[in-house]
């Protein structure tokens, strides 16, 4: 009987809790609702009293934290929408760059295959003169008959003659590829120790500076002793003020190592830096728009950086190889005396060519013979470079007292005492 009623009791659902003081019997009570019971306690007087003061501001409590969770999250809802905008806007800007870019750069059409006799340009150097080699490129990608090598070395330099020793490799690397002209740019690498005789050469000091003078000049002479013409860049501004001081003392070095009748030293300092000639990161391209020339490192150059880098050896280049290649000269009337091709007949309206002369082109700079100068094409003998200075205009001869200062003859003569006496005369 005892068992079939546990059995009943246990269908149905007993629950059976024994609280401090009393027994609590339920029947079909979930168990939820049983341990919310258990936790319930006695209210004191305190709790009465107090006690909906306490759930008032709990209660103001979270609606304060409520209030300051949407206000967070409708202000971080606002910046993203924000930024989502603003890159929308400026993925148009930039589209509309581009848009306007393309429609303004004449079409490049088919690229123009080298020839198999187009001459070679050597470029050797650091990273900068790989970004040189990659303006050189783009400068000369229209001329089928001229050609840009690059072999260049990054980390390379006067210093670090473990990674390449220019004056010892420039030699034979002439005679491998036998380029028509070299460029060289390096020693941005060059703030460093030197490893000699397995210790180490402090920077600046007489006997670095002995090392290094002597390294620049065995690659100058290695350079000459090839007979290709060459040109030297020298180091741009930099944003730190501290290598500038260096790279300033190290283009001198260069331009006197550079100097000779095959070689040139090109000085590019003041096309990459301000009127102060400190540097600065933005500056004219080649068409004069200002434009970003160094990337964010304030080192190494944009591409249009290395574009303009580029325009400043380019003329050296087309001067050298007596080059009329260049896209730009195409269609220009000559000048007399140039060696730009002839256009049969100057007429705008009907070929759309205007008279262009181009500031960079060495064809049509004057031939570097000053104003008032005569060239001597007789070749006497004598004669400096062939060129004789012009006649100089003489005074109408006119009758002049002698020691007056009207008197041009020279030498100078002695006045006579008969006219020394008439002239005292004379001013009595």
């Amino acid at each position: 009987m005892f068992l079939t009623a546990l059995a009943v009791f246990g269908i149905v659902g007993l629950t059976v809790k024994f609280a401090p003081g009393q027994l609590v019997l339920s029947v079909g009570v979930s168990e939820a609702h049983a341990q919310q019971a258990s936790r319930r306690k006695r209210r004191s007087l305190f709790n009465v009293l107090f006690g909906r003061r306490k759930a008032k501001r709990k209660a103001i409590v979270r609606k304060r934290v409520r209030r300051k969770t949407r206000r967070i999250t409708r202000s971080r809802r606002k910046r993203a929408s924000r930024k989502t905008a603003r890159r929308r806007v400026n993925r148009g800007v930039r589209r509309s760059r581009v848009a306007n870019v393309s429609r303004n750069r004449p079409a490049t059409g088919v690229p123009i295959t080298k020839t198999e006799d187009a001459k070679t340009v050597l470029v050797i150097g650091d990273f900068l003169a790989g970004g040189l080699a990659d303006g050189l490129q783009v400068a000369f990608a229209k001329s089928g008959n001229i050609k840009v090598l690059d072999r260049s070395r990054g980390l390379s330099g006067f210093i670090r003659n473990d990674i390449v020793d220019w004056p010892s490799v420039v030699g034979p690397m002439i005679e491998e590829v036998k380029p028509a002209y070299v460029v060289a740019m390096l020693g941005t690498n060059d703030r460093q120790l030197v490893r000699l005789n397995g210790r180490n050469v402090k920077r600046r000091t007489p006997e670095w500076d002995a090392i290094y003078t002597k390294r620049i000049n065995d690659l100058g002479a290695a350079l000459k002793s090839s007979g290709v013409p060459f040109s030297w860049v020298g180091l741009p501004p930099v944003r730190f003020k501290t290598m500038n001081k260096d790279f300033l003392l190290f283009n001198e070095l260069y331009g006197k190592a550079a100097e000779s009748p095959s070689g040139k030293f090109v000085d590019v300092w003041d096309g990459f830096a301000d009127a102060e000639g400190a540097y600065t990161r933005s500056g004219p391209d080649i068409n004069g728009q200002i434009v970003l020339l160094r990337a964010k490192d304030g080192i190494n150059l944009t591409k249009v950086g290395r574009r303009r880098l580029a325009f400043y050896v380019e003329g050296q280049v087309q001067k050298a190889l007596k080059s009329s290649a260049s896209p730009a000269l195409a269609g220009i009337v000559p000048i007399p005396g140039s060696d730009i091709p002839e256009v049969e007949q100057y007429d705008p309206a009907r070929t759309g060519r205007t008279l262009v002369i181009r500031l960079d082109d060495p064809q049509v700079d004057g031939a570097e013979i000053l104003a008032g100068e005569t060239v001597d094409l007789s070749g006497a003998v004598g004669t400096t470079g062939n060129v004789v200075p012009a006649a100089t205009p003489t005074p109408a001869a006119t009758p002049t007292t002698v020691g007056r200062v009207d008197d041009y003859s020279w030498p100078p003569k002695q006045p006579s005492a008969a006219s020394t006496s008439s002239a005292v005369a004379a001013a009595n």
